[in-house]
């Protein structure tokens, strides 16, 4: 039942994607190319469902470092279900959390990459961001922007060092960085 349940899950996401990929081409025709913060969070709040140490029950909390426009779409998902678990708090900030451990980080400032990285591996959080960049130098999950498409980058290696496990789907989806 439950393998029933995730296929049926990767293809719903596969139709969303390919939705989301559709309208947002004239989106993504500025210089920055980067994935748009509303789409962001609406694929990452999609993608977490394929981390199974997030998604299998309890309370989701993503902490979110120099994205403020990013945080405010993610906070329009707070209460929704991810997986068998629901999203709970979205909190932000310019240096990394001192009296809570959250969920996940996202990182949207990437001069503080280093203490980030350092921070989601000995705590064993996931690490995400919306700089495509960022990804290659050890985040291990991001957004970026192929042919004017969003792309699904996922860094095995800082993947392992951040104890992260994935449904095989994720490897499917997304492009893979070693």
């Amino acid at each position: 039942m439950r393998k029933k349940h995730l296929s049926t899950l990767s293809i719903l996401l596969a139709i969303l994607l390919s939705a989301v990929c559709s309208f947002v081409p004239q989106a993504l025709a500025d210089a920055s190319e980067r994935v748009p913060a509303k789409i962001q969070a609406v694929l990452i709040a999609k993608l977490l469902v394929f981390n199974k140490g997030i998604s299998d029950g309890g309370h989701i909390s993503i902490y979110v470092i120099g994205a403020p426009e990013f945080a405010a779409e993610m906070k329009k998902a707070i209460g929704k279900k991810i997986g068998k678990s629901r999203l709970v708090a979205i909190t932000e900030g310019t240096s990394l959390p001192s009296s809570w451990e959250p969920s996940a980080i996202y990182l949207g400032d990437a001069s503080k990459v280093e203490e980030v990285i350092a921070y989601t591996r000995s705590n064993k959080l996931l690490s995400i961001t919306g700089i495509s960049e960022l990804v290659s130098k050890g985040v291990t999950l991001g957004l970026g922007v192929s042919d004017k498409r969003p792309k699904i980058l996922l860094n095995l290696l800082s993947s392992k060092k951040e104890d992260i496990s994935w449904h095989p789907t994720m490897f499917k989806i997304s492009t893979i960085i070693k």
